[in-house]
């Protein structure tokens, strides 16, 4: 399924592609080094994540 993390200002595509879950398309973002500052990831599924070295300046994460 097509998944896409936006930009929580102005909705700009941070990164756009298959993944089962926001949890898959997080992981998948970060193994190609997108940068995901200001993503809108609310309320996103995140357990397990391994989030080292991600650069989630300004991101959603509430609820996550």
């Amino acid at each position: 399924m097509k998944q896409t993390i936006r930009n929580r200002y102005d909705n700009a595509v941070l990164w756009e592609g298959d993944a089962d879950s926001i949890l898959d398309a997080l992981k998948k973002a970060l193994k190609v080094k997108a940068d995901l500052s200001g993503a809108d990831l609310w309320r996103a599924n995140m357990s397990g994540a391994d989030l080292s070295g991600a650069n989630l300046w300004r991101a959603n994460l509430s609820g996550a």
